[in-house]
């Protein structure tokens, strides 16, 4: 199991040592690790390479390493966030 990180709705995270920032959670689609699309909660990453929506088994490669999301809660009234763990 590699590090994981858990980013909070509208605050700033480190993966791989970059500053990534989450927001805008809602329900829609999005593409899992091995291209396959689904639908569920997701949630606004703020990458170096310009922001993506991302959902439970989408990947993110920033700083060169690979990043798998693991959860996407959003309790009713609360802030959201996003769990991702470094693969490899």
């Amino acid at each position: 199991m590699g590090a994981r990180e858990t980013i909070e709705e509208t605050t700033v995270g480190l993966l791989s040592g970059v500053r990534v920032g989450m927001g805008n959670m809602i329900r829609g689609a999005y593409t899992r690790g091995d291209g396959a699309q689904a639908e569920g909660p997701i949630c606004a990453l703020a990458l170096p390479a310009g922001p993506v929506f991302v959902g439970v088994g989408s990947v993110v490669e920033v700083g060169g390493h690979r990043w798998a999301v693991l959860a996407v809660d959003k309790a009713p009234g609360a802030l959201g966030s996003v769990t991702l763990e470094l693969q490899g």
